[in-house]
């Protein structure tokens, strides 16, 4: 199953690393970035910080 956009219900797309955008907000901690066939919206998947 492809994983779907929460934005707008478009296929995502899993980016390599070496094609997230150098310079682009790639928050620390990101592991994945998708991007949508449909519309350009870029997901990121990061672990998320914890701070008490």
């Amino acid at each position: 199953m492809d994983p779907i956009c929460p934005s707008c219900g478009g296929t995502l797309r899993r980016l390599p690393e070496d094609q997230w955008p150098e310079g682009g907000p790639v928050p620390e901690g990101t592991v994945e970035m998708y991007l949508c066939e449909r519309t350009n919206h870029r997901i990121i998947v990061a672990v998320p910080e914890i701070s008490a």
